[in-house]
């Protein structure tokens, strides 16, 4: 049986509908607090058991019978969430995750890192799975907790472990839009009109959802792949969201310089509203620049074919339960 964490998640929902296309045998781990109500509409008869990545008591219970883990309970901060509540899920999470795989034996461990989790390099050279993480002020803190939770997965290889990390770019999918990417296409239905000038790596949550399975159930083990379809200017990716909801594309180029600006009297005289959409300091570096990621590793090993990138923010913005 397959376990899977983070199954609310925008990644862990679509795994889940995967597996069930699949006839796969897998159960959830919830919180008692978590909300399963549109996870369950879709999986009716879903199995959960209710415990939480930071209480082993409730791991171990869990874990019973299980053969295979996907691991993709993670949080991400966009100014709401500490440092410390992001260390604590993302890293010690993790570590409570691996170690309960070793003590049962688990078969196989699937973690769902991401393309942060590699760092970036700020003179644009190609990054690929084996480019050593190196400090920088690109590096946001999700990413550096999710790089510590990638060495626990390795440390956990070392003590015996058969496992694999999948390094997803920005995932589009159909989820909740007041969280994770999907703010984007929030921000933009609610008529943004600035773009920045970077690029950016995107990728469908239902090529993400494949390659969990097609490595799951490969013999690959100790292995690391980047998740990413296609990269392209902001420009070009908020003028295909404009479309797809029929509104007007953003006209309006601002450079980091005037962004950063910007950032700063909001947060100072209105700070309420940061909250509201997806901006803080890190994503306008990071989007005011343009980072080149390899991604032939997976396509060449599996022989995948990505999801056009046009077609993905088409179905996004036809299936999206707008507020």
């Amino acid at each position: 049986m397959i376990l899977v964490t983070g199954a609310t998640g925008l990644i862990g929902a679509e795994i889940c509908k995967l597996l069930t296309l699949k006839n796969e045998n897998f159960c959830i781990l919830a919180r008692s607090t978590s909300n399963i109500s549109e996870l369950k509409k879709t999986i009716p008869n879903i199995e959960i058991r209710f415990g939480d990545i930071l209480d082993i008591n409730t791991l171990e219970n869990a874990f019973v019978g299980i053969s295979e883990v996907i691991h993709c309970a993670a949080v991400v901060s966009f100014g709401d969430v500490s440092e410390q509540e992001m260390l604590k899920i993302n890293v010690e999470g993790t570590v409570n995750m691996v170690n309960m795989a070793l003590h049962f034996k688990i078969h196989k461990f699937c973690m769902l890192s991401s393309i942060a989790a590699i760092g970036r390099d700020s003179k644009n050279n190609i990054t690929n799975e084996n480019t050593k993480w190196t400090e920088s002020n690109l590096n946001s803190i999700y990413a550096k907790t999710k790089y510590l939770a990638e060495l626990e997965v390795w440390r956990g290889i070392e003590e015996g472990l058969s496992a694999i990390m999948l390094c997803p770019s920005v995932v589009l999918g159909i989820g909740d839009w007041d969280k994770s990417s999907t703010k984007i296409f929030k921000n933009i239905f609610a008529g943004m009109r600035f773009y920045p000038t970077g690029t950016i790596n995107i990728v469908d949550v239902r090529d993400v959802a494949e390659a969990c399975y097609l490595t799951l159930k490969s013999n690959i083990n100790a292995e690391r792949y980047i998740i990413s379809g296609h990269k392209i200017s902001y420009k070009d990716f908020f003028t295909s969201i404009a479309l797809g909801f029929g509104k007007n594309p953003p006209s309006i180029k601002i450079n980091k310089n005037i962004a950063l600006l910007g950032f700063y009297i909001i947060r100072i005289f209105i700070p309420w509203i940061l909250k509201r959409k997806f901006i803080n300091k890190e994503t306008i570096v990071i989007s005011s620049s343009d980072f080149n990621y390899d991604n032939s590793k997976f396509i060449k090993e599996f022989n995948y074919t990505y999801k056009d990138w046009n077609e993905s923010v088409k179905w996004v913005c036809k299936n999206l339960n707008l507020k």
